[in-house]
């Protein structure tokens, strides 16, 4: 048996919360005393935070709700069950290069998605890291074709982020709010980023991979180290919310909007954008590099463009190395 079928293993052992003995859980692995607290170890470094007690053995600090196909399916909403298909994954290094791999080996429906319990090789926007404990989060990674070559891919990330502060906001959670490009927060606080790469041919086929990481319940030992303000839906939901209901949600959520934008392009999103800008009307400041500059922000155009109002008039941004910030922000 492989080391990582023997995590998967253990981790289901132990999703409940319990105590469980090294002997136990060894006679269960076909594996000794001492590999189980190798085993242990392991799961440490996937941000799974545990407890050894002598005499009793091993526990989670908290029961964990892992993924399922089935429970993801069940709660799905009926236009996007059993249609397009998705995967559920234990480790991987990054859903995002998963859904890469697999669409070279093979043609992809559209819509075609992949949720990983963890990543060990999660990014955001511009190489940052994108932090996945174990069975704590949501990360997921869609498949999606662009029929009109690359350029349909601008406005993709603002359509999905839309999309995303709508499903939350129906989840019962208040003070929702979009950042362009790529990012969703709650009061003020980053919950959910977006990440789209980019693949095309030299024929000028193209295709999307919209990687999508939400915090969902973040263990605070893994929180500490991120370096700007967070939350994350646990602590904003109404009521506790089943990880798979979430999961079927989101997945539909997305789906949705996709087929929308592929219908009507971003057109159909300006507005709802607008609703949920987190700086419309606002003072801001861009950051190109060693460049700041500094305006009003106006909202987004029809390509999905920042429209940043100063002295000389609107401007328009596009993506890539610039980002956004209050005025009054320190970095």
């Amino acid at each position: 048996m492989k080391q990582s079928e023997r995590l998967d293993q253990l981790i289901t052992l132990l999703a409940n919360g319990e105590f469980h003995s090294g002997q136990a859980i060894g006679e269960s692995l076909g594996i000794s005393r001492a590999a189980v607290n190798q085993h242990v170890h392991k799961l440490e470094e996937l941000g799974l935070e545990l407890f050894s007690v002598t005499g009793r053995g091993y526990k989670l600090a908290r029961p964990i709700e892992l993924l399922r196909s089935q429970a993801i399916e069940k709660e799905t909403p009926a236009q996007w069950k059993n249609k397009p298909e998705f995967e559920v994954r234990s480790v991987v290094d990054s859903s995002n290069d998963q859904v890469k791999e697999l669409a070279k080996s093979g043609t992809l429906d559209a819509g075609f998605s992949l949720f990983a319990e963890a990543q060990t090789a999660g990014r955001g926007r511009r190489g940052k890291q994108w932090y996945s404990p174990f069975g704590s989060n949501l990360y997921l990674s869609i498949y999606w074709p662009l029929d009109d070559g690359i350029h349909g891919a601008m406005g993709l990330s603002l359509a999905v982020g839309v999309a995303l502060a709508e499903c939350f906001t129906n989840l019962g959670i208040d003070e929702v709010s979009v950042k362009w490009p790529n990012d969703v927060y709650i009061a003020g606080k980053k919950v959910t980023g977006i990440l789209v790469d980019l693949e095309t041919s030299p024929e000028g086929a193209a295709h999307s991979i919209i990687g999508i990481g939400i915090n969902l319940r973040m263990p605070e030992h893994v929180g500490e180290k991120i370096d700007q303000a967070w939350t994350d839906l646990n602590s904003e939901l109404p009521q506790p919310v089943s990880r798979n209901k979430v999961a079927a949600e989101v997945r539909a959520s997305v789906l949705s909007a996709l087929q929308q934008y592929g219908q009507s392009g971003l057109s159909a999103f300006q507005q709802r954008w607008q609703q949920y800008d987190r700086f419309i009307d606002q003072p801001v400041k861009l950051i190109m590099g060693q460049r700041v500059c500094l305006g009003t922000c106006r909202g987004i155009d029809e390509n999905g463009a920042l429209l940043v109002e100063d002295e000389q008039g609107v401007r328009r941004y596009f993506g890539g190395e610039v980002s956004l910030r209050a005025q009054d922000a320190i970095n």
